[in-house]
This record gives structure tokens, C-alpha cells and sequence, in this order.
């Protein structure tokens, strides 16, 4: 019996297809494979990015306070004065940067900066806070109008 009688026979027809099943099962497995990974790549990219922003928040929250004086009894007068702080040649609007102390976040760092701007309203202040969490970046940006003597408010 020949090649050709064999398969014709349908003797050599389950050696096929176990053939192609086996192909079908491996290619699907891969591509399982390859999907999780993409899946956990991207879980692993969003943790980074919410720790990023909550760095930021978190800061710029703080700084917040102190601008708007929330925490005291005086809601007018601010604990910051924004154009002394921008004038000062030792700091000239910039917050020193945070590297450290954040606990179990690897590679992280807070950077704020207060800046004036001037607009078609008026002067302005604009707090920029940029956070760093393993590799992914938030940046959080927040403007205020007022003085230091009669107050701040939000934008």
C-alpha cells in the first residue's frame, strides 16, 4: 500500500487531524499566554500612574491649604504670600523637589512650582505640582487669583 492508498483509505485520516488539533491547541495557549501578559503589563502601568497621581494630589493639597489658609480661623489671610515666595532669589517659585520618604513606591519623586501669570483678567498664580512614580508622570495644575492680605481663591 502506497502513500497516496493510505490517506485515501481514511486509515491515516485521525493522524491529521490530532495534527491539526495539536496546532490549534498550541496556538491558542500561545495566545493566552501572550494576552495575560499584556493584561498584567497594563494592570502594572495603571498602579504606577494612580501612585503618581496620588503623590500629586496629595501634595498640591497641602500647598492648597497653606494658600487658601483653610485650617485656620483667619480664611483671609493666607500662610503664603505667592509674590514674596515667586521674588525670593533662594526659591523663585520652585518648591524644592521630594525624592524620598514615599514609602513602597519605587522611583518616585514631587516637584511644585508656583508661577504668575498675567491674563486678560488680571494677574494670576498658577501651582503646578509634577509627580514621578516608576516611570509614569501625573501633573496637576491649579490657579488662584487674590493677595496674600485679602486672600486667595481658586480660579
Amino acid at each position: 500500500m502506497g502513500k497516496t492508498s493510505f490517506l485515501k483509505s481514511n486509515r491515516g485520516a485521525s493522524l491529521v487531524l490530532v495534527s491539526i488539533y495539536s496546532v490549534i491547541v498550541i496556538s491558542l495557549a500561545l495566545t493566552l499566554v501572550a494576552i495575560g501578559s499584556m493584561l498584567l503589563s497594563d494592570a502594572d502601568s495603571v498602579k504606577k500612574y494612580n501612585q503618581a497621581y496620588e503623590l500629586a494630589t496629595s501634595l498640591s493639597t497641602r500647598i492648597e491649604e497653606l494658600i487658601l489658609n483653610e485650617t485656620s480661623d483667619n480664611l483671609h489671610k493666607s500662610q503664603i504670600d505667592l509674590d514674596s515666595f515667586i521674588a525670593d532669589p533662594a526659591t523663585e517659585g520652585d518648591i524644592v523637589p521630594l525624592t524620598s520618604g514615599f514609602g513602597s513606591i519605587p522611583d518616585s519623586s514631587v516637584h511644585a512650582v508656583i508661577s504668575r501669570k498675567t491674563g486678560t483678567a488680571g494677574t494670576y498664580y498658577v501651582l503646578t505640582v509634577t509627580a514621578t512614580a516608576a516611570g509614569e508622570t501625573y501633573i496637576k495644575t491649579t490657579e488662584y487669583t487674590g493677595s496674600a492680605a485679602s486672600g486667595y481663591s481658586k480660579r
